[in-house]
């Protein structure tokens, strides 16, 4: 991490990325004849340790250097500021768990969690090609010195029946104020067609919030290359309505499009306290003024790094020592004025 504790992958800049916020891509992986996490004993987890330890740090060949880090040895919040960077994934059981991560963060692999083994890969913007490449490249490596747990007619075994099979998850999270705003009714649709193609959609706090989450469901039956090129069709699909609406209320609604961005800059600029979903919506909205050509002092490094940086723990842990603001909503609002200045 930063020195301010974000993921340094959050500064690079991606395809796409003022709607693509990220592409990310999980491998799951268990060891044959050792018991899934819930069976394991104090044994079964050296064992899990030793075995991957030794093969991951045979990856610097490769010219990927990760560190490895016991995740019971961290204070808490420097384990949950991992969690917000996207860096650790949400509901792992992390007792017994360590992580190996590079410099920035884009590249991780957790071990004793959920699974033996759990390979990520993450990017801003629309990079899933690049993550799948990054992940299978150290999968690859791994699958020539250890033995998987495989089925012929299942495919790779995991502690979760819904993962079974190709064992991997790919997941795009995309930022559509516009549909949202004019044609809100088209998310309906979105969800079914992804979910025709195995796709689900979540979308945070109701249809009302302009974020889609897009993850794979299917495991079984399908090749890890068709599950990839399914969420592309997918995802440059809402890319170009998106796209086509921002032109399209650009060129014949302007002065309300010019209203919601100033307005939202100026909520940014001068609020006193803000939820972090309220924050989101602004955020988008600055995204929209850029791409439209009304704000120009603002670019999108800090409105991405704004989406991190807005998160509860990452306030909690800048505002440590500042006992001015008693609540993380103040704190936030403080933070984003500061940013805005």
């Amino acid at each position: 991490m930063s020195a301010d504790n974000i993921a340094k992958w959050i500064y690079k800049k991606g395809l796409e990325d003022n709607i693509i916020l990220y592409s990310k891509v999980s491998i799951y992986r268990n060891i044959d004849n050792i018991r899934f996490y819930n069976h394991i004993d104090k044994d079964d987890i050296e064992k899990i340790d030793n075995i991957l330890t030794k093969e991951i740090e045979e990856l610097k060949k490769l010219d990927i250097h990760l560190e490895k880090i016991k995740l019971i040895e961290l204070p808490s919040i420097e384990i949950k500021l991992l969690k917000e960077n996207l860096t650790i994934p949400n509901k792992r059981n992390l007792l017994n768990a360590s992580i190996y991560i590079d410099e920035d963060e884009e590249t991780s692999i957790l071990i004793n969690s959920n699974e033996h083994c759990e390979i990520q890969t993450i990017a801003r913007g629309l990079e899933l090609e690049e993550c799948f490449n990054r992940a299978y490249k150290i999968e690859s490596m791994l699958d020539k010195k250890i033995d998987f747990a495989f089925n012929k007619k299942f495919g790779y075994l995991t502690s979760s029946p819904e993962k079974i099979g190709i064992a991997m998850n790919v997941t795009v999270s995309m930022a559509i104020p516009a549909l949202i705003w004019k044609t809100p009714d088209n998310i309906e649709y979105f969800i079914n067609k992804a979910s025709k193609k195995g796709f689900d959609i979540s979308i945070r706090a109701g249809r009302t919030m302009p974020v889609l989450n897009i993850t794979n469901r299917t495991m079984m039956g399908i090749s890890e290359r068709d599950v990839l090129n399914n969420m592309l069709e997918i995802v440059n699909y809402i890319l170009d309505k998106e796209k086509k609406m921002r032109l399209k209320i650009k060129n014949i609604d302007r002065l309300n499009i010019e209203d919601k961005v100033y307005r939202s800059k100026s909520l940014l600029s001068n609020a006193r306290v803000m939820n972090y979903m309220e924050f989101i919506k602004h955020n988008l909205w600055l995204r929209v003024g850029l791409d439209c050509n009304i704000i120009d002092d603002i670019d999108l490094d800090t409105l991405s790094y704004m989406i991190f940086i807005a998160k509860n723990n990452h306030l909690k842990s800048m505002f440590n020592n500042k006992k001015k603001y008693k609540k993380v909503s103040e704190m936030r609002a403080a933070a984003l004025r500061d940013i805005m200045k």
